[in-house]
């Protein structure tokens, strides 16, 4: 089928009329009436994008048997097509985020890339996927477009440093799902819209992009024993934020909600719904009153008093909860600590919030309060005396007694959109 408002491009009269036969090349996706087709080149060009393609005569496949009747082939070599610019771009994702949009974005960008740039996370593990890059010969810069939420595109980044790749690709984002904090910051939008937004404007963006650094933190959760033994570390990386508290229980709520068995409407809608109402039980029931008795917070080695809070938050990125410019909104510590230095995402600084009532994050959300500074800091530990609910990165679950220090690693490389581009 042929795209929409398809035009000869030779004649650039609309091609796909009745009783009319049209050809359109698989590749560059060009147009031609039949009597027009004597008139253009034998050989494809690959078109206006072809910056991002790897042509099929440049990839060496090995088939293996996969059970009785079954055959699977895997990319073994990558050539160089001679290209300049070539910035290879593999488009990463689900099926089944975004209420289908997943699938959208998948089978569209299998019809402007080769199909093998295109990878299902459905199917395949990120480093699978990610074995693309590595085979990429050195001269191609490699992108990396992540189609999902944050996490889809925390996941990405966190395989690209397990798999120490070097040069690291940059990963740019196709939001999809609800949040998407990081996209936002990034300028690629809050939402995905298909009906508004087509494969071909991304990649008009993609040429504009410029490729940026966002801070990688280490989040070391040491737990703590009744007998004051400990046990081994857990670690973890944050790209986002990471919080304790009010705002993590609605967080984990409501994931506990759509693991359920009972959760049957996956609806955008209905999710806000649900959120709205977990925020209004934690209004009423006020789990995490008392957040200060219950933590010790210390700002690069030095202890922080805290007042009478609900949710201490850690922000690595200028925006929370849906697009939220907590520090930007935010007052200074109540013990006249100064806190006036911008937040930056590539300054190896985090930025730490008190927030006082899930009715107070409600009121941050549409401009209405402010929430407290706590300071800046290289590191910061944060000393749990009790089970206590806690994110990072949208990621939710019940913490046990624990010592969490987050500490600087490295920075990832990102693309990002100007205003202009968004």
């Amino acid at each position: 089928m042929l795209l929409e408002t398809s035009l000869c491009d030779v004649c650039e009269e609309e091609c796909d009329v009745p009783n009319q036969i049209d050809f359109q090349c698989a590749w560059c996706l060009r147009t031609v009436h039949t009597d027009c087709k004597p008139k253009i080149a034998e050989v494809c060009d690959f078109g206006p994008y072809k910056k991002f393609v790897i042509p099929p005569n440049c990839v060496t496949l090995e088939t293996k048997r996969a059970g009785v009747r079954f055959r699977k082939s895997h990319v073994i070599t990558i050539h160089d097509p001679g290209w300049t610019p070539w910035t290879p771009l593999i488009v990463l994702g689900n099926r089944k985020s975004g209420n289908g949009d997943g699938s959208h974005v998948l089978s569209t960008f299998r019809r402007l890339l080769n199909p093998l740039q295109v990878v299902d996370l459905a199917d395949k593990s990120p480093e699978e996927a990610l074995h693309w890059v590595t085979l990429v010969p050195s001269r191609g810069q490699s992108l990396i477009l992540a189609a999902g939420g944050d996490g889809t595109a925390a996941w990405i980044l966190n395989t690209i440093h397990s798999m120490k790749m070097d040069p690291a690709p940059s990963v740019g984002i196709i939001p999809l799902g609800t949040g998407n904090d990081l996209s936002r910051v990034l300028g690629w939008g809050k939402l995905f819209n298909k009906d508004s937004c087509s494969a071909f404007q991304i990649l008009d963006s993609l040429t504009r992009s410029q490729v940026a650094h966002l801070d990688r933190w280490s989040v070391q959760i040491k737990s703590i024993r009744q007998l004051r033994l400990t046990r081994a570390i857990k670690s973890k990386w944050m790209y986002n934020y990471l919080s304790i508290g009010v705002d993590a229980q609605v967080a984990l709520d409501f994931h506990n909600t759509r693991e359920s068995s009972l959760y049957i409407c996956s609806s955008r809608a209905f999710n806000k719904f649900l959120y709205l109402t977990f925020g209004t039980q934690q209004a009423m029931e006020r789990l995490c009153k008392d957040l200060e008795q219950r933590i010790e917070l210390y700002l690069d080695g030095t202890r922080v008093n805290l007042p009478p809070i609900e949710s201490v938050v850690v922000l690595n990125i200028p925006s929370w909860a849906a697009g939220v410019d907590l520090w930007k909104l935010g007052r200074d510590s109540e013990d006249g600590t100064s806190c006036s230095e911008d937040q930056k995402m590539d300054d190896a600084k985090i930025e730490v919030m008190a927030l006082y009532s899930s009715f107070h994050i409600a009121r941050l959300q549409v401009g209405l309060s402010e929430p407290l500074k706590l300071g800046q800091a290289s590191q910061v530990k944060i000393k749990l005396l009790n089970k206590t609910p806690m994110q990072i990165d949208g990621e939710p679950w019940l913490q046990p007694p624990a010592m969490i220090i987050l500490s600087h690693v490295d920075k990832a490389n990102v693309l990002m959109l100007s205003t202009e581009t968004e």
